[in-house]
């Protein structure tokens, strides 16, 4: 955790979803006023056998919108008052939130949880997959629709 008076570094996904958003302002309040957020999104890249126009589209297709995404969070304001930057990557989404948590030094990852329930969370959740595999702490917010446990 940081030193007394420094802010924390916070990695936060996002998806589009109010799950995302929800985790990516609760980020921004964890490291306000004087730490940083690094707001990710990670797509997961197209198989290699589509073959080369198909790939190259689709690839394409998924960066524009992660793009427009991002875009949208930040001319929204949420991500206002703090030192914030956004990263778009092509990666499984569970390597890419701990690649740029690795690679920015952040103290947690903060993600939304998307009530999937045990089974399907099980088999493929990225908070589960964080959880799992995270060398830092990771803060997963519930879903508001999940009922209390």
């Amino acid at each position: 955790m940081p030193e007394s008076g420094e802010g924390l570094t916070v990695v936060a996904g996002y998806d589009g979803s109010e799950n995302a958003r929800a985790a990516a302002a609760y980020a921004v309040w964890l490291a306000k006023p004087d730490g940083k957020v690094y707001v990710v999104h990670a797509y997961e890249p197209p198989p290699d056998w589509l073959g080369y126009p198909f790939y190259k589209e689709l690839t394409a297709e998924h960066h524009m919108r992660g793009k427009q995404m991002l875009d949208k969070l930040s001319a929204d304001g949420l991500l206002d008052g703090v030192r914030c930057e956004r990263e778009l990557l092509s990666a499984q989404p569970v390597d890419g939130l701990m690649s740029v948590a690795t690679t920015r030094d952040a103290h947690m990852i903060v993600v939304g949880s998307r009530g999937l329930g045990p089974l399907r969370g099980t088999l493929g959740s990225v908070s589960h997959g964080l959880l799992y595999r995270s060398d830092r702490p990771v803060l997963v917010l519930p879903s508001p629709t999940e009922p209390p446990a």
